[in-house]
């Protein structure tokens, strides 16, 4: 296991740069969380230091990062003190009321595109150089150069505002009971933020199956498997899926921050409430514990996100260990 081994090491890496990222980058920003804390109608010096000591912004910096990486990591869930946004509620409840429906988003979004561009790209492999394998191509390289922000709100604006057929902001009706209109109204609300991100990684997904059915068919045990006369579709669930799947189980394990960062940008666009709207929350707002904790849950999710890929990885061939 000495592949798996050298990865965690790289991880572990990564999220000590990353954490010193989370609590330096919102400090050294424009702008100042006192101007934020201080209202209009709370503007004397004295009442601005009662509010700095205590969100502890009066203490030294050094002391101020001391205390962030004690309830980083001496604690669990990790401690990331009370938002000054949504004070008194702890940044630790806001993230957990709010991960749920990011993970939705996610993993809807990664499984549809690669179940998406497996069939596509399976299909297009068989007919290389036909009007669908054209087509595919073309459809594909145009879902990689458009941005994912635009995207959304382009749709966002045809099926929400103009012609109405999905809701413009939201997870779920408000109050309503668990059942099945609960249930009814997350996917409805989904739709669309669903679409937009599917659309978005679908054309990655499919170059690299394209890419890699079209070695698949030329290895020669494919070729010996059609001089014996074996249909197209044995040929593909005996032979292509399990070998063609490496490569592109190694690009979505490097391509996790891709699907977060579209997933940020989604959620902001469409009004999702989820851990990446949070984040955006917490830049505007200068938001410092909010930042820091969505910025450390979500380089979460790109490491685990890594870390399942080259578990996958060594699983689907085991020479990599």
């Amino acid at each position: 296991m000495g592949f798996i081994r050298r990865r965690i090491y790289t991880y572990i890496g990564i999220l000590l740069v990353v954490t010193n990222l989370d609590f330096f980058l919102p400090r050294i920003a424009p702008g100042s969380a006192a101007d934020i804390l201080v209202t209009t109608a709370l503007n004397s010096s004295e009442q601005r230091q009662l509010l700095l000591a205590r969100f502890g912004l009066n203490k030294p910096l050094y002391v101020q990062y001391y205390l962030f990486l004690k309830n980083l990591f001496a604690t669990w869930p990790p401690n990331f003190g009370l938002s000054f946004q949504y004070y008194p509620r702890t940044v630790t409840s806001l993230i957990a009321a709010r991960l749920g429906w990011s993970m939705l988003l996610m993993l809807s979004s990664l499984f549809l595109s690669v179940v998406l561009a497996y069939f596509m790209a399976r299909r297009s492999s068989l007919r290389v150089g036909k009007s669908t394998d054209t087509a595919f191509m073309y459809g594909s390289i145009s879902s990689q150069t458009v941005p994912v922000f635009w995207i959304a709100m382009v749709l966002l604006w045809v099926f929400g505002f103009d012609l109405r057929w999905f809701p413009t902001f939201g997870t779920v009706t408000p109050n309503l009971p668990f059942g099945l209109a609960y249930v009814g109204s997350v996917v409805y609300h989904a739709i669309l933020p669903v679409v937009v991100m599917t659309l978005s990684i679908f054309g990655q997904n499919y170059i690299v199956l394209r890419g890699s059915i079209q070695e698949v068919l030329q290895s020669d045990y494919v070729v010996a498997a059609r001089t014996r006369g074996l249909r197209d579709r044995i040929l593909a669930s005996a032979y292509i899926l399990r070998n063609s799947l490496l490569p592109l189980v190694a690009i979505l394990s490097f391509s996790m921050a891709g699907l977060v960062s579209r997933d940020v940008l989604v959620e902001a666009v469409f009004g999702y409430n989820g851990v990446g709207d949070l984040l955006v929350d917490g830049v505007v707002n200068h938001d410092y514990p909010v930042l820091e904790g969505t910025f450390f849950v979500l380089t979460l999710i790109i490491i685990l996100g890594g870390l399942i890929g080259d578990l996958l990885l060594v699983r689907l061939d085991p020479r990599i260990k």
